[in-house]
């Protein structure tokens, strides 16, 4: 399955932080993973655009840039970036079986398989540690002749849970320590 690095459409939060935030390339640290420059890349823009859609924050960029001294700094790190496509178990002696029937009749082909984990660190523009949430998210779902993913595998889904899961983390986190900044 092709490594993607979409993600679904934000939800945006109930509460504010008030203050910008800006994202450092994100990391792909998985040895079993072949990362490249464009995956992270292409990863960090879709964080970017995910994050800003949240409205935790008044405004997201991307460094390198200069930040203001008030503003957050959101480090993305996966140590694990693994996204597999494996045949059903059932496919072919089912399709066999009933001269391809199982398959029109939307019986699973493939089994897509997310495992996925990351970290995410807030820090200042000093680069002071104010948060900092580790969180994994794996996911198993069946895929058939008639699903979305079916030529276009994407696990969009696993991807932004465990954004979000970090960023909610990281900000109750960060609201805990520093309540001054609740907003």
């Amino acid at each position: 399955m092709p490594i993607g690095t979409t993600l679904e459409p934000a939800v945006p939060a109930l509460v504010s932080l008030n203050r910008g935030a800006w994202l450092s390339p994100v990391e792909i640290t998985d040895p079993e993973t072949k990362k490249s420059a464009e995956l992270q890349r292409s990863l960090t823009l879709s964080v970017a655009t995910y994050v800003a859609e949240t409205r935790y924050f008044s405004q997201v960029n991307r460094l390198p840039g200069e930040p203001e001294p008030v503003d957050l700094v959101l480090s993305y790190q996966f140590d694990r970036y693994e996204l597999e496509r494996q045949v059903h178990p059932a496919y072919f002696p089912l399709a066999l079986v009933t001269f391809t029937f199982y398959i029109w009749f939307g019986g699973p082909i493939y089994n897509d398989v997310a495992n996925l984990s990351g970290t995410l660190k807030l820090e200042d523009v000093a680069g002071k540690q104010l948060a900092s949430v580790h969180d994994t998210y794996q996911e198993k779902h069946s895929v058939n002749l008639w699903s979305t993913e079916y030529a276009l595998p994407s696990s969009a889904k696993a991807r932004t849970v465990l954004v979000r899961s970090l960023l909610d983390q990281a900000v109750v986190q960060l609201r805990e320590k520093s309540p001054q900044s609740n907003h």
